[in-house]
């Protein structure tokens, strides 16, 4: 797998000549994996929580989450407050993953192509030679990314012109796990969705010179009005170059009685959670 910094590359109005077999865009929108393109990033936090990493390269955003049970990340390119671009990437070789039209991770380029057919460009990664496969889907494009000749990225992106008027949504950050009022939002919270959102937090996450956080010790803090013992995983650990110490807190209510509850003030409501790519706008 290649680096975990995603990278970003401004690219050219979609070509409009080489006919493609994809299946029709939708007229106003499009989604992949659950996520639409255009929408507010403040209705996808209520949605999926907080992602396990903001990465930020030179004048790009992108909210990454972690989904399959952990093993693929969902990178959101967030311009203008509103999702712009939508990935899927490997979060380890060998991780399973099939989208809607059938191509699977581990696929190669020849079987890519017999199972979409003619894509409308082909282009060569300067980094290492690999190739993308664009498929035209009107004014929007599916990229499918190959490592060592093994699809290991799929894409969705948006014409310029699409993405310049996408109506701006109101501006909301990511909590950083300061407090319980500022607790990070894991979405869905059970025990091994936490585990693995935290680890991969921790991992992705860096401190003081290229270190990242190691977990040291975890301990629960309950809801009482809500009747939720899980509803807080406090979380102290180090980052690895010595750089100190600190505790995070995570919002992990996990919503036991939900006809009858109430979150507590400074909490957000449960509901559902989820990356190594470029990105391009």
């Amino acid at each position: 797998m290649r680096s975990s910094l995603v990278l970003a590359a401004f690219v050219a109005l979609i070509p409009t000549s080489v006919p493609a077999q994809t299946p029709p865009a939708s007229p106003s929108a499009m989604a992949f994996q659950g996520v639409t393109l255009g929408e507010p990033i403040a209705g996808l936090k209520q949605r999926l929580g907080d992602p396990v990493a903001v990465v930020t390269p030179p004048n790009v955003v992108i909210w990454r989450y972690l989904e399959g049970g952990g093993a693929i990340y969902l990178d959101v390119l967030v311009k203008k407050s509103v999702a712009a671009s939508v990935t899927v990437v490997q979060r380890f070789p060998g991780a399973p993953y099939t989208d809607s039209k059938g191509a699977s991770f581990g696929m190669s380029a020849d079987q890519v192509r017999a199972l979409l057919g003619t894509p409308a460009k082909v282009t060569t990664n300067a980094d290492d030679g690999s190739i993308d496969l664009w498929y035209r889907a009107g004014d929007y494009a599916w990229i499918y990314e190959f490592y060592s000749d093994k699809l290991g990225f799929i894409q969705l992106i948006a014409s310029p012109g699409i993405v310049q008027n996408f109506t701006p949504g109101p501006p909301v950050a990511p909590s950083d796990g300061t407090s319980l009022d500022r607790a990070i939002w894991i979405r869905p919270s059970n025990p091994l969705s936490n585990t693995n959102w935290i680890d991969a937090y921790l991992a992705t996450n860096e401190c003081g010179t290229n270190g990242h956080w190691k977990q040291l010790s975890l301990k629960l803090k309950d809801d009482p009005p809500i009747r939720d013992p899980l509803a807080f995983t406090i979380v102290h650990a180090r980052c690895t170059d010595g750089a100190g110490e600190r505790d995070f807190y995570f919002d992990t209510h996990g919503q036991p009685n939900p006809a009858s509850s109430s979150p507590t003030p400074g909490a957000t409501p449960p509901l559902v959670p989820l990356p190594t790519t470029r990105q391009r706008p």
